[in-house]
């Protein structure tokens, strides 16, 4: 028996005890043969060594799994040119907001706002689902500017899960593109600070709701536009900023931005941490109760984006990986995941989640 770096495994490896993971589950037991896919499973473990025998078994030959659907997307010609105009569409927002806050200068929201809906429309000719293409743009590096253009093509899903007819789905779209410019007024040491911020830094940051919404008033945009700019950090059970507005207070449109501002941002990566699997986001948000948030709007929100996860394979906390095919109205955060010839209904196994959507 000897102890060998995970780096360093080989298929043939066989295990010389059962390897269990920090928190304690079973990954792998004593006398497995290892192969590259139980090796890439104790990788994802962030394990350092395990102990092996000191005699190596041939190899399994193990079929290669297909293709999974986040794979099937990125080889598409047709997300290769949604992600160039995504690119495009960010630098020109970077661009022409620049020259707003800088200069105090006016801007064609229309424009801008033209090249969001031109990326949205092209998607929808696509094969490909406009929630497909955002999920495989979480690598993106996600500055102010894909964080507001990311809301804006979100919001514009979201307006068409709330059946909103196509005036109020343009405005929800143009209150998602607009909704964080205040930001550009906070210095990018504390947007992009590695640690934690001093509690003078986070009263910094609230700022960015009244700077934005001043920035907009000066701009002939929908009053909506401005108020979403100002509410989308206010809840609906007054724990919010800058005034701490209840339900009755804050806008329509402000709970809608609110509630995609939250969830694209945990589920983007950001400098300080990496991007949060969605369904631990879904779950995270649905532990709050909805107090925070318009009820009838996040459950229509969470349901819909937990719905667009089917036929996507996912990684479990075991290691093991399996594609979501059914998720339970009661638990949207525990699907039904296929493993092989197996089902593993995860609303009946508390003690596994998902990692990862890969």
């Amino acid at each position: 028996m000897k102890k060998v770096l995970i780096k360093d495994l080989r298929p043939g490896m066989i295990t010389a005890e059962d390897i269990y993971s920090i928190d304690g589950q079973l990954i792998l037991s004593k006398d497995f043969v290892l192969d590259t896919s139980s090796i890439q499973r104790l990788d994802s473990f962030a394990l350092y060594s395990i102990r092996v025998a000191d005699e190596v078994a041939a190899p399994k030959e193990t079929a290669p799994l297909p293709p999974s659907q986040k794979e099937k997307v990125r080889s598409n010609p047709e997300f290769r040119a949604f992600k160039a105009s995504f690119e495009e569409n960010v630098e020109t927002l970077r661009i022409k907001l620049n020259q707003v806050v800088t200069a105090n200068s006016n801007f064609d929201a229309e424009n801008l706002l033209s090249q969001t809906l031109s990326l949205i429309g092209k998607s929808e000719q696509s094969s490909i689902s406009m929630m497909d293409m955002i999920l495989n743009m979480r690598d993106y590096d996600d500055s102010t500017y894909a964080h507001m253009v990311n809301c804006s093509i979100l919001c514009n899903i979201f307006a068409g899960w709330l059946r909103m007819d196509q005036q109020e789905r343009v405005l929800a779209t143009t209150c998602g593109l607009f909704h964080d410019i205040g930001n550009l007024r906070i210095t990018e040491d504390i947007l992009k600070k590695p640690g934690p911020l001093s509690a003078r830094e986070k009263e910094v940051i609230k700022r960015h709701t009244t700077e934005g919404y001043n920035i907009l008033s000066a701009q002939k945009l929908d009053p909506e536009v401005k108020n979403a700019a100002l509410m989308h950090h206010e809840r609906c059970d007054g724990s919010g900023y800058p005034y701490g507005f209840t339900a009755d207070k804050i806008s329509r449109f402000s709970k809608m931005i609110a509630i995609v501002d939250v969830y694209n941002a945990m589920t983007s990566k950001r400098v300080y941490r990496k991007a949060i699997c969605p369904f631990a986001v879904i779950e995270e948000l649905q532990s709050q109760e909805f107090s925070a948030f318009d009820p009838d709007m996040m459950l229509t929100f969470l349901r819909n984006v937990s719905n667009s996860f089917i036929g996507n394979r996912v990684r479990l906390s075991n290691g093991i990986e399996g594609e979501v095919v059914f998720i339970h109205p009661e638990a949207i955060s525990r699907p039904t995941i296929q493993c092989g010839q197996k089902f593993l209904d995860l609303s009946a196994h508390k003690e596994l989640k998902i990692l990862a959507v890969i």
